[in-house]
This record gives C-alpha cells, sequence and structure tokens, in this order.
C-alpha cells in the first residue's frame, strides 16, 4: 500500500525538469479522495513542496522537498503524533497502524502500532535504500540487493535470500519484490492466490500489493493483477500500455497514465474510485484501505526576458485548463510567508498582475511591459492558480 523508491523515480524525473525556484523547488500538491474518517482527506496538508505520498490503513504520510514528513489522519497508536519532526528523510512508507521512513544515512524509523513487533525489530542498520509497510508487518531494502522483514510473521518468515532485488512491496499479509533482472517474487498467506499466481517473465519493472492482491508494470506499459478479486480490483484491471505507475488499496487498483491521468478500479464504498480525479498533471498514485492519494504537478513559474525597456513573458504551466492564474510581484522580498495555500515566497507590499487564463494545455502567458531605467532592480514573482488554488514556485530575478 506504500509506494516504492521505483515508484519515486517515476515521478521525480519529471518534477526535476521544474523551473529554476528560488531557493526552493516546487514540487506538488497532494490530491485525496475516498474515506474521510479521521480526516484522512480532510486534514490533507496543503503546499506545492511535497515529492511522494503513502497511504496507510486509516493515516496517510508525506515527504516534502526539505526532507519534513507530513502526517494526518487515525492517531489511535501514535502513527501520527509520533512522526519525526527533523528533517532527513527520504521515502516514507504506512502500514495498517504504523509508520516508516527512510534517513538520509540510510537508517529507518518507525513508529506507531507495535502489536506484531513492527517497530520494535526495526532494524538498528545505516544501509538501507528503501523502506515498505505491509499491514503488520514491516520491510527494507539493503544496499546490497537484499531483504530484511519484520512484524507478523506469517508475513515475513520466508522472506527470500539474495542480493539480487530492485524493490519490494508489503499486502495485508503477503509481500513481493522485483528482482534485478525484472521477474518477480512473492511470499506470505496464499490464501487468494497472490503468491502461486504471481506472473512469470523478466518484463517488469515495478510491484505493488494491495491488501489481498498483486500488481506489476511491465516493461511495454501494460499492467498485471491477481490475488483476491473480491470487488473486481484484479478482473478490472484495465488494458492498455501507456501505464507507468501501479498502486494497491485494500480493494481497490490505482494507475497513473504516461500522460499523467488516473485511473483506479475496484472497491469504491466511500468513492476511492469513483472521486478520482480528473486531469493529467499527476505524478504518483498511492492507495490506503479506503483512500487514495495522488501527487499533484504544481505550476510551474517562468519569466524571460526581464529587461529594462522591453517586454517579460511570463509564463505558468500544469494550470488548470482553461482556469485563472493569478501572478504577482514584490519589491521586497521573497518570503516565505503562510498563505491559505501553502507557504508563498513573496513578502508584502506586492503588487498583482493582469490575470492569465491556461489553454488547453494547461498553460497561461501574457507579456508585460518592463519599466525603463528599471535595470538593477531585484524583483519576486509567484503565481497561484484560481482553480485549483495551487501555489506555482516563486522566482527570484534582476531586471538586465
Amino acid at each position: 500500500m506504500n509506494q516504492s523508491i521505483s515508484s519515486l523515480f517515476l515521478f521525480l524525473t519529471p518534477l526535476a525538469l521544474a523551473a529554476e525556484a528560488q531557493g526552493q523547488q516546487a514540487d506538488g500538491s497532494i490530491v485525496s479522495w475516498g474515506d474521510d474518517t479521521s480526516g484522512k482527506i480532510s486534514d490533507t496538508p496543503v503546499g506545492n513542496d511535497f515529492v511522494q505520498v503513502a497511504g496507510g490503513g486509516f493515516h496517510s504520510l508525506a515527504l516534502n522537498s526539505g526532507g519534513f514528513l507530513a502526517s494526518w489522519g487515525d492517531d489511535w497508536l501514535g502513527q501520527v503524533s509520533s512522526t519525526p519532526t527533523d528533517a532527513d528523510f527520504t521515502q516514507v512508507a504506512a502500514g495498517s497502524w504504523h509508520s516508516l521512513a527512510l534517513r538520509l544515512d540510510g537508517s529507518i524509523v518507525s513508529w506507531g502500532s507495535n502489536s506484531d513487533n513492527q517497530i520494535s525489530h526495526t532494524p538498528p542498520d545505516s544501509d538501507f535504500v528503501q523502506v515498505a509497510a505491509g499491514s503488520w508487518h514491516s520491510l527494507a531494502l539493503k544496499a546490497d540487493g537484499s531483504i530484511e522483514g519484520w512484524g507478523w510473521d506469517a508475513a515475513v518468515w520466508n522472506t527470500p535470500t539474495g542480493t539480487d532485488f530492485a524493490q519490494m512491496e508489503g499486502g495485508e499479509d503477503h509481500s513481493l519484490a522485483l528482482k534485478t533482472d525484472g521477474s518477480i517474487v512473492s511470499w506470505g498467506s496464499d490464501m487468494w492466490g497472490q503468491v502461486s499466481n504471481t506472473p512469470t517473465g523478466t518484463d517488469f519493472v515495478q510491484v505493488a500489493a494491495g491488501g489481498w492482491h498483486s500488481l506489476a508494470l511491465k516493461t511495454d506499459g501494460s499492467i498485471v493483477s491477481w490475488g483476491r478479486d473480491y470487488r473486481s480490483q484484479v478482473s478490472d484491471t484495465p488494458t492498455g500500455t501507456d501505464f507507468v505507475q501501479v498502486a494497491g488499496g485494500s480493494w481497490h487498483s490505482l494507475a497513473l497514465k504516461s500522460d499523467g491521468s488516473i485511473v483506479s478500479w475496484g472497491h469504491d464504498s466511500d468513492g476511492q474510485v469513483s472521486n478520482t480525479p480528473t486531469g493529467s498533471d499527476f505524478a504518483q498514485v498511492t492507495g490506503g484501505y479506503f483512500h487514495s492519494l495522488a501527487l499533484d504537478i504544481a505550476p510551474i513559474l517562468t519569466v524571460i526576458n526581464l529587461v529594462a525597456g522591453q517586454a517579460a513573458l511570463i509564463t505558468v504551466e500544469h494550470a488548470a485548463i482553461g482556469g485563472t492564474v493569478l501572478t504577482a510581484y514584490s519589491l521586497a522580498g521573497g518570503g516565505p510567508i503562510n498563505t491559505p495555500w501553502g507557504r508563498g515566497f513573496l513578502t508584502p507590499p506586492y503588487t498583482r498582475l493582469p490575470n492569465m487564463t491556461a489553454n488547453a494545455a494547461g498553460v497561461a502567458s501574457r507579456s508585460v511591459s518592463v519599466p525603463s531605467g528599471a535595470s538593477g532592480v531585484s524583483v519576486w514573482f509567484q503565481s497561484l492558480d484560481w482553480e485549483t488554488r495551487a501555489l506555482s514556485n516563486g522566482l527570484a530575478r534582476v531586471v538586465q
């Protein structure tokens, strides 16, 4: 149910192409839908600097570009309130009632429920490169390509040996891993064929685990799924070869397409499928028990030809199609300040420029005259997509 480091690679690549920011990289905002018990949806944090999301049983986690963690939702066993507050993390994973995070130094921190030693047996080493969480068990991939598992014994007792693993995932009571040769290994409970029906072959690039079902993405962009089909989370798997990431919830599944749109199918008790957002600016998907999350690419602001006496071109990409885009500038500084839409990078007072409208490609642009004699003046810019209430990156520029 958490997302793997391989999934991270899939969405960090396009985000790395974002416009140069003023000491910040605007990575993305979080969209969530489905069951809102304990604020899993309504308490979703605002901001445009998130780089990964993870859906747990009844809570969620996010990692921002500064290495800080955010968590929200059910806190019955401290899976939210015990979240670490320091800023040296690179990946998060969420189980039913426990959470894990990987630090920059390769060590693991875990918190929340310890019903099956999924916290107390966390290995103390500092040579890990990925963490994953099942419902009551945890997994970690070491730098040498080996896997360690701890927690509920039924899901980890036969964790495979070897040093040729590239990614792993944890489900309700089973686990699976992708090997470096592109093949898949599964272990744990096989009540619904989540182990025995694991596909063969060496043409897979990512695996994902739901509650009692699993998914895999093939090199040709198609999806294979197997295991329990209680709510058509297997039989309704979409066809096609334009997918770049898969994710599993408890009884539902999600996939990200190459155009940035999301497809979901399976159990829809709380709108975790029917309320899937439209659009094509998404960079990652993840599933919890009865809720889903996605990372949305934030609006990207660029300013070209900021030259005294000439016309500068202001452009915002990844805006809502046909929507209004607001842009402002400040001569006083670049914040940061808190706004209802996340962290802003304009120090008041600021001046609003004429509104822009995004075209069918989600791009809004406008030429603005730069006063003559303004050469050498420092200017800070930021935009807001009014339809999605998403802030762009902040830009600091000097008039030439």
